[in-house]
């Protein structure tokens, strides 16, 4: 899954747990946001979860999301 995420002067993708962007010094930032020991382990959406807490801390909003996980009909979330 990815998350593209638009700051207003940048954007930044946001791809199994690690951030890019073509503003270096943004994507720094971003990374060291990142829980360094991952995502939790029942999180089905850590990437989007991760954007959403960035979002928070730096303003902007998520400005596409790419391969959703399917819905699983009696899975436990």
């Amino acid at each position: 899954m990815s998350v593209k995420v638009d700051f207003g002067i940048s954007e930044a993708t946001i791809n199994n747990y690690h951030w890019t962007s073509e503003d270096k010094d943004l994507e720094q930032l971003l990374n060291t946001m990142l829980d360094p020991l991952g995502p939790s382990g029942d999180d089905p959406t850590p990437d989007i979860h991760a954007a959403e807490a960035a979002i928070e801390q730096l303003g902007g909003e998520i400005v596409s999301v790419d391969k959703l996980p399917k819905f699983v009909e009696g899975r436990v979330y």
